[in-house]
């Protein structure tokens, strides 16, 4: 496979970014067309109704495949993080007793490839460098644009959850988070949130506590087939992925941007996530 240049010449790995997704079915390369520009108001609308947005078939099947299999044999390498945390990603408030939302704990055990394990000129490192692709999320999220991580670790990732992993109940730190899945798990592994349960001028306390209790009656699940890019805010929608069943692991990639350039994970997240600093 090859792909395109800055020049325009073409050099061996990947394909080209625009040949790995169905531009007629997702015209992203021109946003300034009717169609580009219904799609970005298509995504607008689910994301401020449902704090979600899914686009199957984002990446075709068979860039997904291939993409797995760049990434099969670099698998054994993920770094696996199983670590306890209240909702909120935050230390213990102890002002607050126990069974309080703020310090309930959730577990999260789940393993990553980070950036600088993932090849130059693959399927996820063309698309997450490809120009079109962050112009076009950045009109979604309504931001001026959007720039890669500057991180030599968190800024490209493929999380793994190999069977009986789970990621528990939590609130992000990051207004959104971008994430395409290669590899659903064939039972479990469930994406389960509920839409703005916070909002900044209040936590709602009771509510988070319905959700950990397994009393919520709003938990909504997020179909993602193989190929399909989510868009999602999860700053105020507490959400989770169940544990994982079936002998193979679920493969998703994050793809990680910022309006601001430069930005950096700190040390201690670098040690928590990939077992190093650098």
């Amino acid at each position: 496979m090859t792909v395109q240049s800055a020049s325009g010449s073409t050099t061996d790995g990947a394909e080209e970014p625009s040949e790995l997704i169905d531009l007629a079915r997702y015209p992203i390369t021109d946003l300034d067309a009717a169609a580009g520009k219904a799609l970005v108001e298509r995504c607008k609308e689910q994301l401020r109704g449902t704090s979600a947005c899914v686009l199957e078939e984002f990446l075709s099947v068979e860039a997904a495949a291939a993409a797995r299999a760049e990434l099969a044999p670099r698998l054994g390498a993920a770094h696996y993080c199983e670590k306890q945390h209240n909702p909120y990603l935050a230390e213990a408030d102890p002002a607050l007793g126990s069974d309080h939302p703020r310090n309930r704990l959730q577990l999260s055990d789940v393993g990553a490839l980070a950036d600088d394990q993932i090849p130059e000129g693959s399927v996820l490192r063309t698309l997450y460098t490809w120009p079109e692709l962050r112009a076009f999320l950045a009109a979604v999220l309504e931001v001026p644009r959007l720039h890669p991580y500057a991180d030599p670790l968190g800024s490209l990732n493929l999380n793994v959850y190999q069977p009986g992993q789970q990621h528990g109940w939590h609130f992000d730190n990051a207004a959104w988070s971008v994430t395409l899945m290669l590899q659903p798990a064939q039972s479990g592994g469930v994406y389960e949130y509920v839409p703005d349960i916070r909002t900044p001028d209040g936590e709602n306390y009771d509510r988070v506590a319905e959700v950990l209790d397994g009393t919520e009656s709003n938990v909504r699940q997020l179909d993602m087939d193989v190929g399909a890019l989510v868009m999602f805010r999860g700053r105020y929608t507490i959400h989770r992925v169940t544990p994982v069943e079936g002998p193979d692991p679920r493969l998703v990639a994050v793809l990680s941007y910022d309006p601001e350039p430069g930005v950096m994970l700190s040390e201690h997240n670098r040690i928590l996530f990939y077992g190093r600093a650098s």
